[in-house]
């Protein structure tokens, strides 16, 4: 297969699923819109929330079982044109006057409806920018989380940082607070391409700050790279390849650029006639995969790679691996509690959105009513589906007798249309089918979100522009 002159050599020239008939084919058939299921039911099926069921759902919590918590911090002085998450645009540094309190009332009103201080064995900070913050933001988030919870001694303490706004001086305060993970918004190097997603960004800069998280002890230093973008080539992603040889992440994150203009209208400023076009776009992914399997790396899920030590890669292999909407994680599902605009929670089989919107945000917790912006309560089918999904997007993999176990079903008859699919799946080549599981195959793998949705009991022929395309 050809893009834009250039051919590409299979990853592993003598697997014969992997030859360029086999990339051209996977793309014909599968380059449409899928969800990426980092929910299940999708957030697309999310609907108005009563607030009884905030506390229905935090009563039904177990006091031993530890939690994850999430808070997200909007906030971002510059708008990327590719970014798919919610953001608040803000050059004035005052904004944080309003909404730090607003946060720290939140975590107070929700945990009070717990009788019992929980255990935290995940606590993650994304945005936005979390590093718009100033180190006293941070110090009274922590007091007042510490105050809540009971932090377990291993538990996870990640922030996602931009790596153009953060000094030695603040990672250096971040880590005495405990963070010991911390991911860089890389996304690309090339001029070309971040000047077209109106990201400033300086290679050397970024350098200097993966060593001093190094020098200060952060135990697992990350890097998130993004293909598909505007004007990147098989070419010049080689610069990015070459940038992860010089710095050596713990881990990788290779994200397919999400193109959904119709959901976020910012991506319309985008040249759309300069995205990368689907073949190089899987070119693109298959060659950086090899690239980071040179450097030592191994693949994790669908888009994460990390070396043989890590604890991700060795749950990929033990099939152990489970997904929520942090990502990857070695823990199964837990219950997430999550405070910031927008922040997406998830206990006790209930998904609670809060409010998009500062003003909405606000309003609910200084009147401590109408909590959510949307959110759905899970049904026993929900939970069942639920499990197989995840299981095949973190592991490419679901065993049929742990989910009888797990469920009280037989899975053969329960899913015998499913069944049907994986019969077909495995003809073609994308998976091995026992009387026991199915296991994607190479090629299975870069369709898992297709193989995935096959148990999806609410995909609707309507909704398909919903969702960005698999490849």
């Amino acid at each position: 297969m050809k893009a834009r002159g250039l051919t590409f050599t299979p990853v592993h020239a003598n697997d014969p699923m992997l030859d360029n008939a086999t990339v051209q084919a996977l793309i014909a058939r599968y380059d449409s819109p899928v969800p990426r299921y980092t929910s299940y039911p999708t957030a697309l099926e999310f609907v108005p929330l009563a607030d009884s069921e905030l506390l229905n759902s935090y009563r039904r919590c177990e006091p031993g079982r530890p939690v994850s918590v999430y808070i997200h911090l909007p906030f971002c002085e510059n708008l990327c044109l590719y970014c798919g998450c919610n953001v608040l645009l803000s050059r004035k540094i005052e904004v944080l006057d309003e909404y730090i309190p607003l946060l720290l009332a939140e975590i107070d009103a929700k945990t009070d409806i717990l009788e019992f201080r929980p255990k935290v064995s995940q606590l993650h900070f994304g945005g936005g920018t979390p590093n718009f913050l100033r180190p006293g933001d941070w110090d009274k988030i922590f007091a007042r989380l510490r105050e809540r919870f009971i932090f377990t001694d291993d538990a996870e303490i990640s922030v996602e940082l931009d790596p153009m706004y953060v000094s030695d001086d603040y990672l250096a305060h971040l880590r005495s607070l405990g963070m010991h993970r911390v991911s860089y918004g890389v996304q690309d190097v090339t001029p070309k391409v971040l000047e077209a997603v109106n990201r400033p960004q300086d290679i050397g800069r970024i350098k200097g700050v993966v060593a001093a998280s190094r020098r200060l002890g952060f135990s697992s230093v990350n890097i998130d790279l993004i293909y598909g973008l505007p004007h990147q080539t098989l070419a010049s992603y080689r610069a990015n390849l070459d940038f992860v040889g010089d710095i050596r992440p713990d881990r990788i994150a290779l994200f397919s650029y999400a193109h959904v203009p119709w959901l976020k209208h910012h991506q319309k400023r985008m040249d759309a006639a300069a995205l990368t076009q689907p073949a190089e776009k899987l070119l693109i992914y298959l060659a950086a995969r090899e690239h980071f399997a040179s450097l030592g790396y191994e693949q994790i899920g669908m888009d994460h790679f990390g070396l043989a030590d890590d604890t991700l890669t060795r749950a990929f292999h033990e099939k152990t691996l489970h997904r929520n909407f942090m990502g990857y994680t070695t823990q199964k599902t837990l219950d997430m509690l999550a405070f910031g605009t927008s922040a997406i929670g998830f206990v006790s089989g209930v998904y609670m959105q809060n409010h998009l919107k500062l003003s909405g945000y606000r309003s609910a917790i200084e009147t401590g009513k109408n909590w959510f912006e949307k959110g759905y309560v899970m049904s026993d089918e929900d939970r069942l589906r639920h499990e197989v999904i995840t299981m095949l997007m973190a592991n490419f993999h679901v065993n049929f007798r742990a989910i009888e176990n797990q469920f009280g079903i037989q899975f053969e008859v329960h899913f015998a249309d499913e069944m049907q699919k994986f019969q077909e799946f495995a003809a073609d080549g994308h998976g091995t089918l026992t009387n026991e599981s199915f296991t994607a195959s190479e090629t299975g793998s870069f369709i898992i979100r297709h193989i995935a949705s096959v148990f999806d009991a609410y995909r609707k022929s309507g909704v398909a522009k919903a969702f960005s395309k698999a490849i």
